[in-house]
């Protein structure tokens, strides 16, 4: 982060400051230099303690934007309370091998990865990947909570986060598989989840194929990309699943990688380097590459809009937003389809609020979970649009199990590439 952003986080503190008399500017100043001497442990840590320390001592600006803790509506959810709980179960304040202890060990785990917090946060790190340090010496613990288990048994057994092959399912699903023949321009990276969405992979194909795009799905041979293993910090899990993948693009020849889930593309990107695997191929999410095909002419929207899809509302995907920084390939898309009128939410681009099903909360606290995705879609529903539109399959679960059922009849939720493919 750039000095100038830094300071322009901390702007709001330095009336306060000011205003401050010189013994307690002094105290703040000498207590936040000897940070370490007073609360740096000895000993060995996986956890980042480092980090969790400076959390705990910031004005904790992220609270405020946090959607975990909005739907939880209690202080513990907070960022800072869970570094806080955090740094005690990493040196042994809190004693994490004591049963009595285990709501604490829960709460490593009740997080979103929306990571709204980095966007407050004036030292540009972000809680999530605190928390995931901690889990690191949880697990090394033997601490690893139990409903994250059934998960890691179907990454093993089927490689995906069904219970069965859900990769196979493609023939009745009606979705076309395009097998490698090892010549390929693109290598398209379909996830887990988008198979339970069988017409926006099949949108997406058709699209890529209208474009004129030499690319591969290779459904028979497909593996989860390993998110929710890196989430659950089981990484030789993990490890094995992107030596899959990297074998899998690496047959393709492709020499560009793009994953229609965003949580896939930044997996990939990001995580596959700390445990040292490179994807040589570029990689990105298929809107940027679409929005790419749009701008050079390779791709023409021709038709309007039918009408009942005329006025629409986004919601961006925190994956592709935050994490991998796109803000611009969706609403490219947006502006080349004729007819269309976009109503954006209050919360967009970059301070997106999250539907609630990223992350570990889903598996540790449904009914927070719930409450985020409910309030993720009352935002939207706030423009008056009821067509909802994202570019992401689970982002796309989570808005759904945020709709009554009443509403489930009036309210559409449709991905990007559907809306596409109806001016196609």
């Amino acid at each position: 982060m750039g000095i100038e952003e830094t300071l322009k986080k901390y702007s709001w503190i330095a009336p306060l400051l000011q205003k401050a008399d010189r013994e307690t500017r002094s105290t703040l100043m000498k207590n936040f230099r000897q940070r370490k001497k007073n609360f740096f442990p000895e000993g060995d840590f996986k956890a980042d303690v480092d980090n969790l320390i400076k959390c705990m001592l910031c004005p904790n600006m992220c609270r405020f934007d946090c959607g975990s803790l909005a739907a939880a509506n209690t202080e513990s959810m907070s960022p800072a309370y869970k570094s806080r709980i955090a740094y005690y179960l990493s040196v042994g304040k809190i004693d994490p091998l004591d049963p009595a202890n285990k709501e604490f060990i829960d709460l490593m785990y009740k997080c979103t990865n929306e990571e709204t917090c980095k966007a407050w946060c004036p030292f540009g790190f972000s809680v999530v990947e605190l928390l995931e340090t901690v889990r690191d010496d949880l697990n090394a613990k033997g601490l690893m909570p139990g409903y994250v288990k059934p998960v890691l048994d179907n990454l093993h057994k089927t490689n995906t986060v069904e219970d069965h092959d859900i990769f196979k399912t493609f023939k009745e699903k009606g979705i076309d598989n395009i097998e490698t023949r090892g010549k390929d321009d693109v290598f398209f990276h379909v996830g887990c989840i988008s198979m339970k969405f069988p017409s926006m992979i099949q949108s997406y194909i058709e699209i890529l194929q209208k474009a004129g795009v030499k690319f591969s799905t290779n459904l028979e041979q497909k593996a989860c990309c390993g998110a929710p293993a890196f989430t659950i910090r089981d990484l030789d899990t993990a490890k094995t699943l992107a030596e899959k993948n990297m074998g899998l693009i690496e047959s393709s020849n492709a020499n560009l990688v793009v994953a229609d889930c965003p949580g896939c593309a930044s997996t990939m990107i990001e995580k596959y380097a700390d445990i040292g695997v490179k994807i040589k191929p570029k990689i990105t999410h298929i809107v940027n590459f679409i929005a790419q095909l749009i701008t050079e002419g390779k791709l023409k929207l021709d038709k309007e809009i039918p009408h009942e899809f005329s006025k629409v509302t986004v919601h961006d995907p925190c994956h592709l937003s935050r994490n991998l920084g796109d803000l611009k390939s969706m609403r490219t898309i947006f502006k080349n389809i004729k007819g269309l009128t976009l109503l954006e939410p209050i919360y967009n681009n970059e301070h997106t609020h999250c539907c609630g099903w990223s992350g570990a909360l889903h598996w540790s606290d449904k009914k927070i979970a719930q409450k985020e995705a409910s309030n993720r879609v009352s935002e939207l529903k706030d423009t008056g649009a009821n067509v909802i539109v994202s570019a992401c399959p689970l982002c796309e679960v989570g808005l759904d199990k945020g709709l009554e059922n009443d509403e489930k009849n009036k309210i559409k939720i449709i991905d990007i590439s559907e809306l596409l493919l109806k001016v196609l």
